[in-house]
């Protein structure tokens, strides 16, 4: 790499003074070879690899086929290929993609009152197997966005990343609980008064996302990073009997509201609906201090959940019972970690395929059985001799 940059230097260098240019132009060319070689080494592979790792992510996640491992393997070879010949052995672009497999999490959301809470604590739960079937279980890590917004509104559990003063300043001191009795130094939040002050204004709901989004997304995406990367499993002796495929799930209420960027993030969507009626009638049964009218406001504020499951990969219709629900879920749990797991379904990692070809190409470039000139050089020796 600073063999190629000195090559560069050298070639303007003799270039600028042939044509009798200036210092100023030297100096240009100079900065600009520094620029680009800046650009293609430094800067753009980390992003680039996290790009590229999440389109292989979502285009190894599709419906599966009789040859979904030949697919799978095929598509991470020929973008491994192309990786390396654009950017021969960056380490960056390494770690960019071993990021990006990461910061593709299976996403959880729904609409309010559809029962996503539930789907979420049975999914933590261990699937059933039968005896036959018993060396395999999946494991899926929730993320709880919901509890991220609700520890950020506390004024000393987070830090600089608590908005407690900025809410209090921005809403006053109406949002805060009402406790006489108390000598608390900073009364918590009343989350229902703070609620029905954004659900009835589209300008303050704003204002309200404008300063809790932020805080939320950046906490959400260092757990993410953090339980996808899971370091702490190189520490610990696992004396499970079973193997399991762990998937990151992140429960998140508002992930089509976040809009495009958001989306992205996931590499795979479920959905959590149910009727509208139903959702109605769960929503005034959870909150019975709340009218009806209040209720279809604070349904109305989101994304219709038919809307939502139009653009899902899975979705969940919870319109029955607990037992049909967990059936639908330990079937999607089966399917969702066979796609983010298995290596029967995926094949080898785009991480490993790439690093292989890097390896060789360190080989074909820097090992003498391997590289031509030296051959040749070594070659006409031998010819030159008496």
């Amino acid at each position: 790499m600073f063999d190629r940059l000195r090559v560069a230097h050298h070639h303007n260098y003799q270039s600028a003074m042939c044509n009798g240019s200036d210092g100023i132009i030297l100096s240009t060319m100079m900065i600009s070879s520094y620029l680009t070689w800046t650009l293609r080494e430094i800067v753009l592979p980390l992003p680039l690899g996290i790009i590229l790792s999440a389109i292989t992510e979502r285009l190894i996640r599709r419906n599966g086929s009789p040859f979904a491992l030949l697919r799978n393997v095929a598509i991470k070879f020929i973008l491994a290929l192309v990786s390396v010949s654009f950017f021969s052995c960056n380490l960056l672009l390494l770690v960019g993609v071993i990021l990006g497999s990461v910061l593709q999490p299976v996403g959880l959301t729904g609409g309010i009152a559809t029962g996503k809470s539930t789907v979420s604590s049975l999914m933590q739960q261990d699937t059933d197997k039968d005896d036959n079937n018993n060396d395999i279980v999946e494991e899926f890590v929730i993320i709880d966005v919901d509890g991220i917004a609700h520890d950020i509104l506390l004024p000393n559990k987070l830090g600089n990343d608590s908005v407690y003063d900025r809410l209090v300043s921005e809403f006053g001191k109406g949002i805060l609980v009402e406790d006489k009795g108390s000598n608390s130094f900073a009364p918590n939040i009343d989350r229902r008064k703070l609620g029905d002050i954004v659900f009835q204004d589209r300008q303050k709901r704003r204002k309200l996302n404008s300063i809790t989004h932020p805080k939320i997304i950046k906490i959400m995406l260092k757990r993410i990073v953090l339980e996808g990367l899971n370091l702490k499993q190189l520490f610990e002796k696992s004396t499970r009997r079973r193997s399991r495929r762990r998937v990151v799930c992140v429960d998140i209420p508002l992930l089509f509201e976040g809009g495009l960027p958001m989306r992205l993030l996931f590499g795979t969507i479920i959905v959590v609906t149910c009727k509208p009626d139903i959702q109605l009638e769960r929503l005034h049964k959870r909150n019975p201090d709340l009218t009806i009218e209040q209720c279809r406001h604070r349904i109305a504020s989101q994304i219709p959940v038919q809307e939502k499951a139009r653009k899902a990969q899975v979705v969940i219709h919870n319109n029955g019972d607990i037992r049909s629900l967990k059936c639908q879920v330990q079937q999607i749990k089966a399917d969702v970690g066979e796609k983010v797991c298995s290596k029967q379904y995926r094949g080898l990692e785009l991480s490993w395929l790439l690093l292989g070809i890097m390896v060789i190409d360190l080989l074909k470039r820097y090992t003498i059985l391997l590289d031509l000139e030296m051959l040749h050089y070594i070659l006409r020796g031998f010819t030159a001799r008496p």
